[in-house]
């Protein structure tokens, strides 16, 4: 199917075709022609990413000529393949999470990622949320979309027993009412999984990849992701110092002290995120672990 698929999409020959393994949601190949090699994505869910959100976000990424992997269809779902499926060039290089950065050279990655990110942040948007096909996102405000997105997974976290119902209340409280201070900076395009699966490197150069998750937010919630990722990942001490790195290169006209002052609170959002995916997983007590530093730090007490 996935061969019938593409040769029709596409007009080109399959000579043959390689799954990638390791991917926790979608079913990812290579497909290999007589004019190069190319990306096949077939989604698990139906209705992710948002119709046309791909293809607008490939739009503003060429607009403002930002390296990035051309899409050549995206459809969200036909009689064939009902939950939708992505094709896109393949682009020669590693992702960062397989080269086993450390030291200078790591410090150097996170230096030239600042530079990326820095680009994508200049892309300006209309309101804050979900992208979908251009159209400006719903939420007026940073702080009210933080809020609402809970209800996402809020019910997972109390039928779980990950958290107390009066104990959550409390901390969307707190998101909503910490994250205000986002409100006042203009919506721009993030990328939503600034992690090092995503990041290419080919030839010295970093290219994101795999923008699923991109969504209409503040500069500082993408970031905020990327230094939580760091922090499930690597020792305060590591973790600080590339942190470090990419704030020594990255570029924004908005005052740097927002993020320092949201951050932690922005760590508290994405962490609730991460413990209703990491349920059940090995890396469950890492994250909530790095949760309620995050919570004290917030001064937020609650049981989790």
């Amino acid at each position: 199917m996935i061969v019938e698929t593409f040769e029709a999409q596409t007009g080109r020959k399959v000579r043959c075709v390689h799954k990638f393994a390791h991917e926790t949601n979608n079913s990812v190949y290579k497909i290999e022609t007589d004019c190069g090699a190319f990306i096949f994505k077939v989604y698990a869910h139906k209705g992710w990413p948002e119709d046309g959100k791909r293809l607008f976000v490939n739009q503003k990424l060429r607009e403002y000529n930002i390296p990035h992997a051309e899409i050549l269809a995206f459809c969200p779902g036909d009689g064939n393949i009902p939950t939708g499926y992505l094709i896109e060039e393949f682009l020669p290089g590693t992702t960062a999470d397989r080269l086993g950065l450390s030291g200078k050279d790591a410090v150097e990655f996170y230096k030239k990622l600042a530079m990326t990110v820095s680009r994508v942040h200049q892309i300006k948007m209309a309101n804050y949320g979900y992208t979908g096909d251009g159209r400006p996102a719903i939420w007026t405000t940073f702080s009210e979309f933080a809020y609402d997105c809970l209800e996402d997974y809020a019910m997972q976290l109390v039928e779980k027993n990950m958290v107390a119902a009066d104990g959550f209340e409390t901390i969307a409280r707190e998101i909503r009412r910490r994250t205000a201070i986002c409100d006042a900076v203009p919506s721009v395009l993030n990328h939503g999984d600034l992690s090092k699966k995503n990041m290419l490197v080919h030839s010295d150069e970093i290219t994101l990849i795999d923008w699923d998750d991109a969504h209409s937010l503040c500069w500082m919630d993408d970031i905020a992701l990327m230094t939580w990722l760091l922090k499930l990942e690597y020792s305060d001490d590591i973790a600080g110092l590339y942190r470090k790195a990419f704030f020594a290169s990255y570029e924004t006209e908005h005052d740097m002290d927002l993020f320092h002052q949201s951050e932690d609170i922005l760590h508290v959002r994405h962490g609730l995120e991460h413990l209703v995916f990491y349920a059940g997983k090995p890396q469950y007590e890492r994250v909530r672990t790095r949760l309620l530093e995050s919570l004290d730090k917030c001064e937020i007490k609650v049981t989790i």
